[in-house]
Order: structure tokens, then C-alpha cells, then sequence
């Protein structure tokens, strides 16, 4: 479990620097369209660090709970992942409209330091998610 910890953090990690290249990207573009290109950098990393983080996290979250017990933990995963990614996609819509009077760039500015720190939090949880989880007896 311990290279658990260790691949969903630096999943964690890396899309948070993925997503503060694309920020500062935004940060030093001009106002005028320059292209996609130069997010596409950090999009890289961010989408190398989404495979780290949420292929094995099933995997790490599941081997906790008995095999008894497994379809019902898997139901509540599943649900648990889609609510927290809509309640996520609604924060960060929250902040980045609030700032769209000041034009499309300066929203996403405002979002990516929000979406960069909720990476890094995604970070900490995973470093003790495992610990948390295999500290539980088992059933055995």
C-alpha cells in the first residue's frame, strides 16, 4: 500500500502542476487569441497525472473492505466520486463566472490557483488515505 500512497500523490501532484502550467500560460498570454498551443504543456501533465490518480484509486480505496462488502463500498465510490466532481466542477465554475465581466482570460486566471489547490488537497488526502484504510482490521 505504501507505492499506493506514492502513485496517487504524484498523480495528485502532477495535475496540479499541470494545471498551474496552464494557468501561468493564461497568465503571461496576451488579450488577443494566441491558440491553444501553449496549454497544451500543461493539459500533458495534468492528463499524465489524472492516469496516476484515479485508475488506481478504485484499487487502493477497494482492498480496505471485505470481499463481502464489496459491491455495496463500490456503489458508494462511485457516488461518492460523482458528487464530489460536480460539487468541484461548481465551485470552480463559481469563481471562474464571477470574474468573467473582467473578460475569458482573467476568469480562467482566477480559477486555476482553486483548481491548482484542490490538487495539492487531493494530494495530502492520498498520503493518508491508505494509512487510514489498511489501519482497520480485516475480517479474516
Amino acid at each position: 500500500m505504501r507505492y499506493g500512497r506514492l502513485v496517487l500523490g504524484a498523480g495528485a501532484l502532477l495535475m496540479a502542476a499541470g494545471f498551474a502550467w496552464v494557468g501561468a500560460a493564461v497568465a503571461g498570454s496576451a488579450d488577443a487569441h494566441t491558440g491553444a498551443w501553449p496549454l497544451a504543456p500543461g493539459l500533458f501533465v495534468a492528463g499524465a497525472g489524472l492516469g496516476f490518480l484515479v485508475v488506481p484509486l478504485v484499487n487502493v480505496v477497494l482492498s480496505a473492505v471485505p470481499a463481502d462488502l464489496a459491491g455495496g463500498a463500490s456503489g458508494i465510490f462511485s457516488t461518492a466520486q460523482q458528487f464530489g466532481g460536480a460539487l468541484g466542477v461548481a465551485l470552480i465554475g463559481t469563481v471562474f463566472f464571477g470574474h468573467t465581466q473582467d473578460g475569458p482570460t482573467q476568469a480562467l486566471g482566477a480559477a486555476m490557483p482553486w483548481v491548482t489547490g484542490g490538487f495539492i488537497g487531493c494530494a495530502i488526502l492520498c498520503a493518508l488515505l491508505p494509512r487510514a484504510a489498511t489501519s482497520r482490521p480485516t475480517d479474516a
